[in-house]
């Protein structure tokens, strides 16, 4: 398996009392924003929908932040720039926000990472995942009658003294690639108290989910994926 994965999506959810959104004050964050290097190029204020600043690039790529009246959603999907680059614009965003909106502080964060490992033995993720891993060759068919699109693993690991954070992980074949394992990882940390001056906090709430990635799953998965004369 490829030690370099391919990230497809970064999130974080800052979770706050509820507040009213009052629009003059995310125009001034706009503003503020637009002096850094977490600029956004639009805002959405439409009645029907949650306010919005976001960013298009390309075909697909996209900056969002998305005020909701508990929490701000900051997000980068089919990713164009590094996981430190997304980490800076987190930490602006919130060191912005937080004064700016009077949201007190952030008492809660989900942080998300998507991304996608090539195999290297295998040209089918699905048959590594169903046949390989989990050893269901030929076990699934008479049951469930017709073919599988994705298939895969999902775990819920608590947090320990040792590991911050509740993970919730997703193992898929990757339907956008046939040789591609999809992995999602959710980190939902709970009594958080991070101010404008401990926006870092969020950051490193995210490393861990980022680093679970390439640690354990990364790893997990490897072991696996081995030439034919190597198997089990």
């Amino acid at each position: 398996m490829q030690a370099e994965d391919r990230p497809i999506h970064f999130s974080s959810e800052l979770i706050h009392a509820p507040r009213p959104l009052q629009v003059p004050a995310l125009q001034r964050l706009y503003f503020e924003l637009s002096q850094t290097r977490a600029a956004y190029m639009n805002t959405d204020f439409s009645p029907h929908a949650p306010p919005r600043f976001h960013s298009r690039r390309g075909r697909q790529s996209q900056s969002l932040l998305v005020f909701l009246p508990d929490r701000l959603l900051v997000a980068e999907e089919w990713v164009d720039l590094s996981f430190h680059d997304y980490l800076d614009r987190l930490e602006t965003v919130a060191h912005r926000a937080i004064p700016l909106l009077e949201l007190g502080a952030i008492r809660a964060q989900v942080g998300t990472v998507r991304t996608t490992f090539a195999l290297t033995h295998f040209q089918d993720a699905r048959a590594f995942l169903l046949e390989r891993v989990c050893a269901q060759a030929a076990r699934l068919a008479p049951f469930l009658s017709r073919p599988v699109a994705v298939g895969g693993l999902r775990f819920v690991l608590p947090a320990t003294p040792e590991h911050p954070g509740n993970l919730h992980v997703t193992i898929e074949s990757y339907q956008r690639s046939r040789n591609e394992i999809y992995v999602e990882v959710k980190g939902i940390f709970l009594n958080q108290e991070i101010t404008a001056d401990t926006a870092s906090k969020l950051s490193e709430n995210l490393k861990h989910v980022r680093g679970f990635i390439a640690q354990s799953v990364q790893p997990y998965l490897a072991q696996f994926d081995q030439p034919a004369g190597a198997r089990d």
